[in-house]
């Protein structure tokens, strides 16, 4: 009988270490990267297989402008980063420092970029995407030449509208979340349109960001509910509509 239970204690560690090596194959860990806004070298690059509390690096010459952390972007210098059951990245952006000066001859200018968020890739004309910029109003004399484009003269105030959605190769075509201006000095207010100012300072840029719609289950669901679908037929929907407004405060899509 002893060597019966010594047998079963035996299987059943052997079970228990099988199991915890298995988690432990199966945990993702996240590469981390301190990368120049919109493109170069990456300053410095880690990897983590645990929670851990980030704070962006100071690099001479340039400043911090957001994390996008695995497909959430924070704009605090701080955030909290923990794997899940893959493996993926978390990237803390930084904008060259300096420009302002006076403005060229032809006259001041807004420079534009999209932003995948959820691909966590500044996006463009490079990646095959085109421009973020859908139409510019009143653009009479021409401020912006067309696509492919992504920069505004602004002897007058401009009003620049985003594309709806954009397809940058091998990826589908993922649609429009917010306006931000840079350098950040807070939330650009909400909308397609981005009101770009008369004679807008040198080394002015505004993101359009992309990505999926982190509200659209809620929507999905207040639709359903509103419909009358499911076992219990039409019920009581207000939850779901308050969940959803919650969820387009948090994520810039209604103020």
């Amino acid at each position: 009988m002893k060597t019966f239970n010594k047998i079963c204690s035996s299987f059943a560690i052997g079970i228990l270490a099988i199991i915890a090596s298995v988690g432990i194959a199966n945990a993702g860990e996240v590469t981390v990267t301190y990368q120049p806004f919109p493109s170069g070298a990456a300053f410095d690059t880690n990897t983590i297989s645990s929670c851990d509390a980030a704070t962006a690096n100071s690099y001479a010459g340039y400043d911090f402008l957001f994390w996008d952390n695995q497909g959430t972007i924070v704009w605090t210098s701080s955030v909290t980063i923990c794997p899940g059951s893959g493996n993926t990245v978390a990237t803390a952006w930084y904008l060259p420092t300096g420009g302002n000066g006076p403005c060229p001859p032809a006259g001041c200018s807004l420079t534009t970029w999209a932003f995948s968020i959820d691909r966590n890739l500044v996006i463009g004309p490079f990646a095959g995407a085109g421009t973020p910029i859908a139409l510019v109003t009143p653009n009479s004399p021409v401020a912006w030449t067309g696509a492919p484009s992504t920069s505004v003269l602004t002897n007058q105030a401009e009003s620049v509208s985003a594309q709806s959605a954009l397809a940058f190769s091998p990826y589908k075509a993922e649609p429009f979340r917010w306006w931000q201006q840079l350098p950040v000095s807070g939330e650009t207010p909400i909308g397609i349109v981005y009101d770009a100012a008369q004679n807008t300072v040198s080394d002015t840029y505004a993101i359009a960001f992309y990505g999926p719609d982190p509200c659209q289950t809620l929507r999905n669901e207040l639709a359903s509910c509103l419909a009358g679908d499911g076992e219990g037929g039409k019920l009581n929907c207000a939850p779901f509509g308050k969940a959803l407004q919650a969820c387009e405060v948090e994520y810039r899509e209604i103020q």
